[in-house]
Protein backbone atom coordinates (compact mmCIF):
# COMPACT_ATOMS: atom_id res chain seq x y z
CA UNK A 1 0.00 0.00 0.00
CA UNK A 2 1.39 3.52 -0.99
CA UNK A 3 2.04 5.96 1.84
CA UNK A 4 -0.81 7.37 3.14
CA UNK A 5 0.44 11.13 2.88
CA UNK A 6 0.44 10.21 -0.96
CA UNK A 7 -2.92 9.52 -0.70
CA UNK A 8 -4.01 11.99 1.21
CA UNK A 9 -2.53 14.51 -1.57
CA UNK A 10 -4.24 12.37 -3.88
CA UNK A 11 -7.75 12.84 -2.28
CA UNK A 12 -6.85 16.61 -2.37
CA UNK A 13 -5.89 16.69 -6.28
CA UNK A 14 -8.97 14.46 -7.15
CA UNK A 15 -10.94 16.57 -5.16
CA UNK A 16 -9.14 19.96 -6.84
CA UNK A 17 -9.89 18.16 -10.41
CA UNK A 18 -12.79 16.70 -10.62
CA UNK A 19 -15.44 18.33 -7.47
CA UNK A 20 -17.29 21.19 -7.25
CA UNK A 21 -20.95 22.47 -5.55
CA UNK A 22 -22.61 21.20 -8.27
CA UNK A 23 -20.30 17.81 -8.93
CA UNK A 24 -18.98 16.35 -5.13
CA UNK A 25 -17.24 13.19 -5.38
CA UNK A 26 -18.24 10.32 -3.46
CA UNK A 27 -16.34 7.84 -1.34
CA UNK A 28 -16.79 5.38 -3.61
CA UNK A 29 -16.07 7.47 -6.17
CA UNK A 30 -12.94 8.63 -4.92
CA UNK A 31 -11.87 5.00 -4.26
CA UNK A 32 -12.21 4.05 -7.43
CA UNK A 33 -9.82 7.23 -8.66
CA UNK A 34 -7.14 6.21 -6.29
CA UNK A 35 -6.94 2.22 -7.88
CA UNK A 36 -5.94 4.57 -11.21
CA UNK A 37 -3.13 5.36 -9.03
CA UNK A 38 -2.59 1.80 -7.74
CA UNK A 39 -3.93 3.00 -4.36
CA UNK A 40 -6.62 0.53 -2.50
CA UNK A 41 -8.15 1.44 0.46
CA UNK A 42 -11.20 1.61 3.17
CA UNK A 43 -14.03 4.05 3.13
CA UNK A 44 -13.23 5.27 6.39
CA UNK A 45 -9.42 6.16 5.29
CA UNK A 46 -11.00 8.65 2.69
CA UNK A 47 -12.54 10.69 6.14
CA UNK A 48 -9.51 10.65 8.12
CA UNK A 49 -8.05 12.31 4.70
CA UNK A 50 -11.07 14.60 4.30
CA UNK A 51 -10.24 15.21 8.31
CA UNK A 52 -7.07 15.81 7.78
CA UNK A 53 -6.99 18.50 4.74
CA UNK A 54 -9.13 19.90 6.64
CA UNK A 55 -7.06 20.70 9.76
CA UNK A 56 -4.86 22.17 7.79
CA UNK A 57 -7.02 24.54 6.20
CA UNK A 58 -7.82 23.13 3.17
CA UNK A 59 -12.12 23.65 2.39
CA UNK A 60 -13.27 20.20 2.03
CA UNK A 61 -16.78 20.11 2.35
CA UNK A 62 -18.73 17.42 2.90
CA UNK A 63 -22.78 17.25 1.36
CA UNK A 64 -25.66 15.10 2.32
CA UNK A 65 -28.01 16.69 -0.46
CA UNK A 66 -29.06 14.78 -3.24
CA UNK A 67 -25.80 13.35 -4.26
CA UNK A 68 -23.67 12.58 -0.99
CA UNK A 69 -19.92 13.49 -1.39
CA UNK A 70 -16.97 15.98 -0.83
CA UNK A 71 -16.15 19.32 -2.90
CA UNK A 72 -13.20 21.82 -2.91
CA UNK A 73 -15.36 24.57 -1.11
CA UNK A 74 -13.27 27.46 -1.67
CA UNK A 75 -10.30 28.24 -4.79
CA UNK A 76 -8.15 30.84 -5.14
CA UNK A 77 -10.74 32.30 -7.82
CA UNK A 78 -14.50 31.75 -7.75
CA UNK A 79 -16.13 30.71 -11.14
CA UNK A 80 -17.18 34.04 -12.31
CA UNK A 81 -13.69 35.47 -11.80
CA UNK A 82 -12.06 33.03 -13.87
CA UNK A 83 -14.59 33.62 -16.38
CA UNK A 84 -13.67 37.34 -16.47
CA UNK A 85 -10.23 36.74 -16.91
CA UNK A 86 -10.76 34.27 -19.94
CA UNK A 87 -13.37 36.87 -21.28
CA UNK A 88 -10.45 39.12 -21.30
CA UNK A 89 -7.96 37.27 -22.88
CA UNK A 90 -10.05 36.09 -25.37
CA UNK A 91 -11.30 39.47 -26.29
CA UNK A 92 -7.74 41.09 -26.33
CA UNK A 93 -6.40 42.53 -29.57
CA UNK A 94 -3.01 42.43 -28.36
CA UNK A 95 -3.22 38.47 -27.85
CA UNK A 96 -2.21 35.93 -30.52
CA UNK A 97 -5.04 33.43 -30.79
CA UNK A 98 -2.43 30.58 -30.42
CA UNK A 99 -1.30 32.56 -27.03
CA UNK A 100 -5.18 33.32 -26.22
CA UNK A 101 -5.67 29.49 -26.62
CA UNK A 102 -2.90 28.74 -23.96
CA UNK A 103 -3.65 31.28 -21.26
CA UNK A 104 -7.18 30.09 -21.64
CA UNK A 105 -5.89 26.58 -21.01
CA UNK A 106 -3.62 27.50 -18.21
CA UNK A 107 -7.18 30.07 -16.60
CA UNK A 108 -8.96 26.42 -17.16
CA UNK A 109 -7.03 24.64 -14.42
CA UNK A 110 -8.24 27.15 -11.68
CA UNK A 111 -11.70 25.56 -11.32
CA UNK A 112 -13.17 21.77 -11.59
CA UNK A 113 -13.07 20.24 -14.82
CA UNK A 114 -16.67 20.72 -15.08
CA UNK A 115 -16.39 24.05 -14.21
CA UNK A 116 -13.99 24.40 -16.79
CA UNK A 117 -15.74 22.41 -19.53
CA UNK A 118 -18.67 24.55 -19.05
CA UNK A 119 -16.57 28.04 -19.72
CA UNK A 120 -14.62 26.23 -22.60
CA UNK A 121 -18.20 26.20 -24.55
CA UNK A 122 -18.67 29.43 -23.91
CA UNK A 123 -15.55 30.86 -25.52
CA UNK A 124 -14.98 32.10 -29.16
CA UNK A 125 -11.92 33.94 -30.56
CA UNK A 126 -12.34 35.99 -33.28
CA UNK A 127 -8.97 35.55 -35.20
CA UNK A 128 -9.80 38.69 -37.45
CA UNK A 129 -9.26 40.75 -34.10
CA UNK A 130 -6.44 39.51 -32.74
CA UNK A 131 -2.72 40.63 -33.58
CA UNK A 132 -0.31 38.26 -35.53
CA UNK A 133 2.88 36.72 -34.14
CA UNK A 134 5.54 39.36 -35.16
CA UNK A 135 3.52 42.40 -33.92
CA UNK A 136 2.81 40.86 -30.74
CA UNK A 137 6.74 39.67 -30.07
CA UNK A 138 7.61 43.20 -31.08
CA UNK A 139 5.66 44.23 -28.30
CA UNK A 140 6.48 41.83 -26.02
CA UNK A 141 10.02 42.73 -26.33
CA UNK A 142 10.04 46.09 -26.31
CA UNK A 143 8.16 46.18 -23.51
CA UNK A 144 9.97 43.52 -21.67
CA UNK A 145 13.44 45.82 -22.52
CA UNK A 146 12.23 49.02 -20.70
CA UNK A 147 11.92 47.06 -17.51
Amino acid sequence: MASTKLKTLLVYKLLNDYSDENHPLSTPEIIDMLKDYGITCERKSIYADVKQLNDVGFDIVSTKSKKRGFFVGSRQFELAEVRLLIDAVSSAGFITPKKSKDLIKKLETLVSKNQANELVSQVYIDSDTKCDTKIFTILLTHSTQQF
